[in-house]
């Protein structure tokens, strides 16, 4: 049974969840620094002792509740109209980022993040007018574990790339788009695992499809571990989670490329994806001076 405006309520509400999560983490990060500190017998900043842990420990709990709003959205509709929302939450974190976090948010990335906004919004209206091509039950499971793996063997070296290189805006945008990429596989093997065997139901009702519907969880819990990596880091929130976004609903479009037989790119598929990779462009490390990991990042409010 289809319910459109309950998976786009349920949509809204998992996607300003993720982006306020993912504030909270960056804002309460300094935790670790907190403990560093004490372990050399410095104490932690005044006014700092308790709120930042529970402001950390508020967004870990956001963050790892997630799982609630796919797993009920996704017998009422495809994963394309769930998703569809989901760049609405960036405009909410980009002023969260701005207003709470005092992190700069220049014309060219407020530029950049409504250029996401738009292509990730279109990927979704256009998967929607195409639903029949995105039957899930016609994958090819084989191909779709081969594709994983390349990528994940491409996103490792990339983020040993950005660490040793050392910039702080290269790092966010490449961590970003590996965890986001994660965080799509996420919501995509939930569908797949709550609609394996020809029926959707809110848990798996086959032996494969608990074994895909499990998977999802490890795939999003190493999805959460690399954004804490990329804060710990002193990754730009603001930078990071557009990245983030980019790969969540981008990258799903090449993998139904792939592995579903009846999909086909739209013009309109092209030029969303041309709004998302300007939109990373954007806000990324292009044309701007670089910031080394050494340099000290001011600390948010």
């Amino acid at each position: 049974m289809t319910n459109i405006p309950l998976v786009l309520c349920l949509g809204l509400i998992s996607t300003i969840q993720t982006h306020l999560a993912k504030a909270l983490e960056r804002q309460g990060i300094e935790v670790f620094d907190q403990l560093q500190a004490r372990l050399r017998g410095q104490p932690a900043p005044s006014g700092q002792r308790l709120r930042k842990p529970l402001i950390y420990l508020a967004g870990v709990f956001l963050n790892n509740t997630l799982f609630i709003w796919p797993i009920l959205a996704q017998p009422y509709g495809p994963p394309a109209l769930f998703s569809s929302v989901f760049g609405v939450g960036l405009v909410f974190l980009m002023l969260y980022a701005h207003w709470v976090l005092k992190e700069p948010i220049s014309r060219r990335e407020a530029l950049g993040a409504g250029a996401i906004v738009l292509g990730t919004s279109s990927i979704g209206y256009d998967n929607l007018l195409r639903a029949a091509a995105l039957d899930r039950f016609t994958m090819n499971l084989s191909a779709f574990f081969f594709a994983l793996g390349v990528w994940l063997f491409v996103g490792v070296i990339s983020m040993i790339v950005a660490w040793r290189a050392g910039n702080l805006r290269f790092l966010a945008v490449v961590f970003g788009l590996v965890a986001g990429s994660l965080g799509s596989l996420d919501a995509f093997l939930k569908g797949i695992g709550q609609n394996y065997g020809g029926a959707s139901n809110i848990l798996p009702t086959t032996v494969l499809g608990s074994v895909i519907f499990a998977a999802s969880f490890v795939v999003g819990f190493l999805a959460f571990v690399l954004t804490q990596v990329a804060f710990v880091l002193k990754a730009r929130a603001s930078l990071l989670v557009p990245s983030y976004n980019a790969a969540f609903i981008g990258l799903p479009v090449f993998w139904q490329l792939i592995l579903l037989p009846d999909y086909r790119l739209s013009w309109l598929t092209l030029v969303s994806l041309a709004l998302i990779i300007y939109g990373v462009a954007a806000i990324g490390a292009f044309g701007r001076r670089p910031r080394r990991l050494a340099t000290p990042e001011p600390r948010p409010g």
